[in-house]
């Protein structure tokens, strides 16, 4: 079978640190104030005292090893895949997925109630239960993938569907105690096999990072059987990232891109800033969210209600606030190729998620250097969150769908 697998070991100390003192922002006008004198200054005192749980994180995500496991198959899929949907089933959701892969992805699926004798496809069946096989495990003949309450979502099928394909689960990586650590003794022994670590001869690599914004990671207290958590990010700005299952990402479709079609361009064309060659048109790049253009090189258009998309971090803190119904990416670089100190001072993207903070109600931190993967989402705390670049170059990207959500944070340069 073949399952796909993101390797990445990487290491960085996170040292959080906060300058005590205050300068008033350009960004906001003179009656609009991020935060009164006093707030401002209680803030700061809050973020100098308490005590954060990653003040000292693994140095992980630094690391230039990068391995993404494949493991070996007996069959691969080929494109067209058939597929057929259960008369039982709400059929717009699967399509809705499939459509999904279709587009993202060079892969196509079509709908078929039969098939030919030489062929073998997909056939989404209605169960108490989500489950799909890991991979291609049949030849000629139709291989099922079951769809119960809990998975009947466009997120929810696409998983099952990239499973199939052969993604394995992110926190099946050989290398995930690195980044996550499991809690054995609050999974049902039925269940460890989802938990399953992939090794050795059972792999081929590709080089990716680890994506904890993965729709292919569990969240920490998925299969729990006492409500304890079973698995919780090392770095611990993600635990409101992971588990996350409403549409696949960057990095999710690239491992489909890769495997199965890898081969298709003959010329090979250079992509900037994380973004790789598209299979579907090989004089074009796929770029990750905030660069468009055939390489990948301009910035994203911005909308007019999110102002410049550059933000220049200097020594002295600058104040920032987003608020409001919209979907803004911003490029924070350091003015003298410093690292970069974020404190997000307060946010509250409406309607409250306290789990699992939805793609489309966030904001996203990109602060490790490999910005093709998720970045740290939030959306809301109770207190200031302070987080530390790997690099000179943070991407911040703000959704929200209601106009009630908003963001107070500052930035500046750390030696």
């Amino acid at each position: 079978m073949i399952y796909f697998k993101k390797f990445f070991l990487c290491p960085v100390i996170y040292i959080l640190c906060v300058s005590p003192y205050i300068i008033s922002s350009t960004n906001f006008t003179s009656n609009e104030k991020i935060i009164e004198n006093r707030n401002v200054k209680r803030s700061i005192e809050e973020i100098n005292n308490f005590k954060y749980g990653n003040e000292i994180m693994d140095n992980l995500s630094t690391n230039k090893r990068k391995k993404r496991d494949i493991i070996k198959s007996l069959y691969k899929w080929t494109s067209p895949i058939i597929y057929n949907i259960d008369f039982k089933l709400h059929s717009a959701v699967i399509i809705n997925a499939i459509n999904a892969i279709n587009k993202f992805t060079c892969l196509k699926i079509k709908y078929r109630q039969f098939l030919y004798r030489s062929q073998t496809g997909i056939n989404f069946i209605e169960s108490n239960k989500c489950f799909a096989h890991l991979g291609k495990i049949v030849d000629k003949d139709w291989q099922n993938i079951y769809i119960g309450k809990e998975c009947n979502t466009v997120g929810g099928v696409l998983r099952l569907i990239l499973r199939t394909l052969g993604v394995i689960y992110e926190h099946n990586r050989v290398d995930r105690n690195l980044f996550i650590k499991v809690y054995k003794q609050n999974i049902a022994e039925a269940d460890k096999q989802y938990f399953h670590k992939y090794l050795g001869p059972e792999i081929e690599h590709l080089c990716f990072s680890y994506d904890y914004g993965s729709l292919m990671h569990f969240g920490m207290f998925y299969y729990s059987k006492n409500g304890g958590r079973t698995l919780t990010p090392r770095d611990h700005f993600y635990e409101n990232t992971v588990g996350q299952e409403d549409f696949f990402n960057f990095n999710d479709a690239k491992n489909v891109n890769l495997y199965y079609c890898i081969a298709k361009c003959r010329e090979r064309i250079i992509c900037k800033n994380f973004g790789y060659q598209d299979p579907k048109n090989c004089k074009k790049c796929i770029c990750i969210q905030g660069y468009e253009g055939d390489t990948c090189k301009k910035y994203t258009k911005s909308l007019a209600l999110c102002g410049s998309p550059r933000m220049i971090a200097k020594d002295k803190p600058v104040y920032y606030k987003i608020t409001g119904k919209k979907y803004c990416i911003y490029h924070l670089k350091s003015k003298s190729q410093k690292k970069i100190q974020l404190v997000i001072l307060k946010i509250s993207m409406e309607p409250k998620h306290y789990l699992t903070c939805p793609i489309n109600r966030s904001f996203e931190v990109k602060y490790w250097m490999d910005k093709s993967v998720s970045g740290a989402r939030f959306c809301y705390h109770r207190f200031p969150k302070i987080i530390k670049s790997q690099d000179s170059y943070m991407i911040l990207q703000y959704k929200s769908i209601d106009p009630r959500s908003y963001v107070y944070f500052y930035y500046k340069e750390i030696p």
